[in-house]
């Protein structure tokens, strides 16, 4: 370096180097500076609200801003209420309130909601540059209402029409209204439609006590005299729900005028098919392999039995949707007794057709036990035919 520095082009070398690198340096900054992206829409604070929910011990939010995450987004408590804030870019999400860990709920105040794919109903909500908060239309009702010692969601779409009945709907064992709501809005073009949550399930208060379906029957009825629902009925259940609205009908047989059942349950299903199974092989499995888990207090012993010295039978319109494609013990140790479990299940379903000298039995060819998720226009052909029928009488 001593040997450069006393070279008499060193210095001039250096300040041309310098005059070169100096521009350049501005250069780069300025393409550095052009090239960078211009801020986006800065994010917006929205409020999640979930009302009337005093008994909840806690409420938390999940969607897909944070990975459906159930304690990382807690909501708090002002009175009955639950409500939390957070900030969100411009986008559109989707979520779900989760209450006490395990009850998962759509949004009642937010009317949009879309499918996933695997039969689950999620909120949507679409954060925009002016966003405005989701209304629902005139003719919504989006109600927890007292039925006694709880409180139950009920969800009514569509207008009140002079002489048409109201539709109500009844999900399977375990599962909240949302499961109609892929066909909640088709039938709402139609006739006015309610679905609705029992003790226990997506947006209501658990139940007290272990029901039974003539408990469950008697909230519904007390719910739909709250929500001010006419006294002509046309009722719809899936799976577990085809006996409920069965035992409903049977208790207030003046209200129903037509019936919709969805895969429907039996009350001799289980019966036929549990004495089909060995014994040698029900000692392989723990006792509670045998008993209903989830999140109802479902007595169903008591409800098999009532159902049984019911025996509903009446005049109305009725249809009877069966799935093809249900598959009862198709796997595991009883996959061997699958076919003979359908032959019982497909028996049934005909004794179901015939509780009413207008029975007719539909099979949805393309469907598992969920026939409203995976043929949706079925149901809603069944209903609207079920309706029409109703109004010709």
């Amino acid at each position: 370096m001593a040997a450069l520095k006393r070279n008499p082009y060193f210095w001039l070398a250096c300040l041309l180097l310098i005059g070169f690198l100096s521009p350049l340096y501005c250069f780069a900054q300025s393409v550095n500076h052009t090239q960078q992206a211009p801020a986006g829409p800065p994010p917006r604070n929205i409020t999640f609200r979930l009302k009337d929910q005093r008994n909840a011990q806690s409420v938390a939010l999940a969607g897909t801003f944070n990975n459906w995450n159930t304690q990382s987004t807690l909501m708090t408590r002002k009175g009955p209420d639950w409500s939390v804030n957070i900030s969100l870019p411009p986008g559109t999400y989707r979520y779900k309130f989760v209450v006490d860990k395990d009850r998962w709920t759509v949004d009642p105040e937010n009317p949009k909601t879309e499918d996933d794919g695997s039969g689950h109903v999620n909120s949507v909500l679409i954060v925009a540059d002016d966003i405005k908060p989701a209304r629902l239309k005139p003719d919504s009702f989006h109600q927890r209402l007292n039925v006694g010692t709880h409180k139950l969601y009920i969800n009514c779409e569509g207008q009140n029409r002079k002489g048409v009945p109201v539709v109500v709907m009844d999900s399977g064992l375990g599962n909240s209204s949302e499961t109609w709501l892929g066909v909640q809005p088709k039938v709402s073009a139609f006739a006015r439609v309610c679905i609705y949550d029992r003790a226990s399930l997506g947006n209501s208060d658990p139940a007290t006590q272990a029901q039974t379906s003539r408990d469950i029957a008697t909230d519904l009825h007390e719910l739909l005299v709250r929500a001010s629902v006419g006294k002509s009925l046309v009722l719809v259940g899936h799976s577990f729900g085809g006996i409920n609205v069965r035992t409903y009908a049977s208790m207030y047989p003046n209200d129903v005028v037509g019936m919709v059942l969805v895969d429907s349950t039996h009350e001799e299903q289980f019966a036929r098919t549990d004495a089909l199974i060995p014994e040698e092989i029900k000692k392989q499995f723990p006792p509670s392999a045998f008993v209903f888990a989830g999140p109802e207090k479902v007595n169903w012993k008591e409800t098999i039995e009532q159902t049984r010295k019911t025996n509903w039978h009446a005049d109305i319109p009725l249809i009877v949707l069966t799935a093809a494609k249900a598959q009862p013990g198709a796997e595991g140790p009883l996959a061997y007794l699958a076919p003979k479990f359908e032959e019982i299940r497909q028996e049934l379903q005909q004794d179901l057709v015939h509780r009413s000298p207008r029975g007719k039995h539909v099979v949805a060819t393309r469907s598992g036990h969920f026939i409203q998720r995976d043929e949706p226009e079925l149901v809603v052909d069944a209903i609207r035919e079920v309706v029409d029928q109703t109004m010709k009488n």
